[in-house]
């Protein structure tokens, strides 16, 4: 008889004495947990496909694995078993099967390792696909299935969900000649949202000052982490995935990698004394290469970024006294600064390559001629900035802070 399971009855089952022992779902029929002797927790799949009956191994009972994942994992095989799709083989019971999306992306991956950019392959599909659509049968998803992801990602970033529609199309597009019943990408005709309207958000002063003192408060990795953004005008993803072995605090710089900058060169940042100050500051996690470890798993930069830039910002408008506000994203942080560079009058090159833009100046013929690096124009830019800056946070007079035009 069926009974409606629950993580507590799963935790109480008892191991029977010899053979095993099953005990079927309600919520979802065919859904069982098998008992081993051993007290092994397995769930199972029984379901009839092919005329046949059979038995098809979700994976062990874990904190890992739990009821949740079983029931989604088993509602899914079944939508695909009904629509005609064949169960997974035997010999591979205690895995995906090869035709799911989650079996097909660690051989997609492969085939992008030679990509800057595969590590923010991985961490798409791993956040974003997988969750949802990860055991499902990869010839089996429908355009209306991936429009609905991409709909929910984009209630609340549209960005981000444009960027999931282009790495999941990516993915099916790789796949389409490996599966033969795959007649078109899924996602070629899937919705996704347009393409928003440049930004040209800014932080005013105000803002500035609020942000600093809100980063006071957030602690660690968040608050020094917005600080060396607010103090350098760096790419989000170069502070956060940051190794502190980039940092030489006796030459006063920071080299990004050509490896991790954006448009593949290696790129210098001088550090002023209040980045140096900062820097000594952060605490150095035992056996982490990172400036900025995630918690259980050090080898990477921190996760939940997105949710602490909305504490932060929640935190700006308290400060300010306001119920609402434009909303703002960290890029706008390093378009700030930029602004802010301006406003000190330093040279349009010279703010470029703070940045590490190859355009303008740096782009085109005149990059291939043009090959000053401007190092010590973007120390003497940074250094006056940080002065620009902590005038903004302490509102003391900034009047000796001198434009560096020319």
């Amino acid at each position: 008889m069926a009974t409606k399971l629950t993580d507590a009855k799963l935790q109480g089952l008892k191991a029977p004495a010899a053979g095993q022992a099953e005990v079927s779902d309600s919520d979802v029929p065919g859904l069982r947990i098998r008992l081993g002797k051993s007290g092994a927790k397995t769930f199972i799949l029984r379901k009839r496909a092919g005329g046949k009956i059979k038995n098809i191994t979700l994976g062990r009972y874990s904190p890992r694995f739990g009821l949740g994942e079983a029931r989604k994992k088993a509602r899914a095989l079944i939508s695909d078993l009904e629509a005609g799709k064949a169960p997974p083989a035997p010999q591979r019971r205690l895995q995906a099967s090869a035709g799911t999306i989650r079996a097909l992306v660690p051989a997609y991956i492969a085939s992008k390792a030679h990509l800057r950019s595969v590590k923010e392959v991985e961490r798409v599909l791993n956040v974003y696909v997988l969750p949802t659509l990860g055991d499902r049968f990869a010839d089996a998803v429908t355009r209306g299935e991936i429009t609905e992801l991409i709909d929910n990602i984009a209630a609340s970033a549209p960005v981000q969900a444009r960027a999931v529609h282009a790495q999941f199309s990516a993915f099916y597009t790789w796949a389409l000649p490996r599966l033969d019943k795959l007649e078109s990408n899924p996602c070629r005709d899937a919705g996704r949202p347009s393409k928003p309207a440049p930004r040209a958000r800014v932080l005013s002063d105000e803002e500035l000052r609020a942000l600093w003192l809100a980063a006071d408060e957030a602690g660690h990795p968040w608050g020094p982490a917005i600080k060396l953004l607010l103090l350098t005008g760096a790419r989000r993803s170069e502070v956060f995935e940051a190794d502190r072995a980039e940092f030489d605090l006796k030459a006063k710089q920071w080299t990004v990698p050509a490896a991790r900058a954006k448009n593949g060169a290696a790129h210098i940042i001088p550090l002023s004394d209040a980045a140096l100050a900062l820097l000594k500051t952060i605490p150095e996690v035992e056996g982490s290469a990172k400036l900025f470890p995630a918690r259980g798993n050090t080898d990477n930069g921190p996760s939940g970024i997105t949710k602490a830039q909305q504490r932060l910002s929640d935190a700006v408008d308290r400060k300010l006294k306001r119920e609402e506000s434009e909303r703002w994203t960290l890029h706008d942080i390093r378009r700030t600064v930029a602004t802010g560079l301006q406003r000190l009058g330093v040279r349009f090159e010279v703010t470029e390559a703070i940045l590490n833009h190859v355009s303008g100046a740096r782009g085109g013929v005149a990059g291939v001629y043009q090959r000053h690096d401007w190092k010590a124009e973007k120390r003497t830019a940074l250094r006056a900035w940080a002065v620009m800056l902590d005038g903004i946070v302490t509102a003391k007079d900034r009047s000796n802070v001198v434009a560096l035009h020319g």
